[in-house]
């Protein structure tokens, strides 16, 4: 459908009037905060197909003089991902750019680029929303599950068997799960996790701040310091996308240590602009191709709140 004069009448017609653009005016575009704890990655294939490697169990006793046991390295769980193809056009006549008093027209590339940029962020943010339900990772179970599979054998949690709203408490248990309970797929528990970004939606931003960051034990008049302040480095970074105002997310600061992940197919593209022969209408065009995945639960935490 191509932008006519008739279909936004106001950026052309004889009224004396001021317009007030929204987009360049009032309101900005949401940065790209997913990609603070989103491992991006590039890819020059139509599909990416990833596989852990389960590595080797305990080193068993050796009786004197007596032969090695030995061990073999085995493929893990797999995830094959194929990248989603992503793109719009805005039309626009010669008479409506003609008669375009606001230069409104003329910013196509600002509002096709804000556009997409909202996209990503939606699609990231989904990865979390549904990381209780659809969203699974390389074991073929939700994100965000107490009963992982190891690949090589046994299992494990990154979530608590029953939900907590965001407390002192909640929070504190989820870290002792991210230090108890995350393994390697050969069973074998993980270094524990000190840098940690805690990842919540605007309704539980302040509480966050309270939690992680207040000198002493918050809620509470007690002198007791706060012990997660002062044992734990955890940054707090804010989601407006995320559709629970309940659920909260903890995941290693370093993102090559858990599973949330990007492949960059093609980078966001405008491209030139085309002229149609036959109408003279102007056509402009936007388009990426990016996928966003889980790829294994270890070094992450979720809880859907209460």
């Amino acid at each position: 459908m191509a932008q006519t004069r008739g279909s936004l009448s106001q950026l052309h017609d004889n009224t004396d009037r001021q317009v007030f653009v929204m987009l360049g005016n009032q309101l900005k575009k949401i940065p790209p905060g997913w990609r603070d704890y989103f491992k991006v990655e590039t890819s020059n294939r139509q599909t990416e197909i990833a596989m852990n490697i389960v590595g080797f169990g305990d080193v068993p006793e050796k009786p004197e003089g007596g032969i090695y046991a030995t061990d073999i390295l085995r493929p893990g769980h797999e995830k094959t991902v194929t990248h989603t193809e992503f793109g719009m056009g805005f039309e626009v006549t010669k008479t409506a750019l003609e008669d375009d008093r606001y230069d409104q027209l003329q910013k196509y590339a600002m509002w096709l680029t804000f556009s997409a940029d909202y996209v990503m962020s939606k699609r990231a943010a989904n990865v979390l929303n549904n990381g209780f339900t659809t969203e699974t990772t390389a074991d073929g179970v939700a994100l965000f599950s107490a009963s992982h599979v190891l690949a090589g054998g046994g299992s494990f949690g990154n979530k608590r068997s029953t939900d907590a709203a965001l407390s002192w408490n909640a929070l504190r248990d989820g870290i002792i799960t991210l230090d108890t309970d995350t393994k390697h797929d050969s069973g074998q528990l993980s270094a524990n996790v000190e840098d940690l970004v805690l990842l919540v939606p605007p309704h539980l931003e302040m509480l966050a701040d309270r939690v992680v960051n207040s000198t002493g034990l918050p809620g509470t008049d007690a002198n007791d310091r706060n012990a997660i302040k002062s044992r734990r480095n955890i940054s707090i970074k804010v989601n407006k996308l995320l559709t629970s105002q309940t659920a909260w997310f903890l995941f290693a600061s370093n993102k090559s240590m858990h599973g949330l992940r990007c492949y960059e197919r093609r980078a966001l593209d405008q491209e030139e602009p085309m002229t149609d022969a036959r109408t003279k209408n102007r056509l402009y065009t936007i388009s990426f191709r990016h996928s966003w995945y889980a790829l294994f639960p270890q070094n992450s935490f979720g809880s859907s709140g209460a």
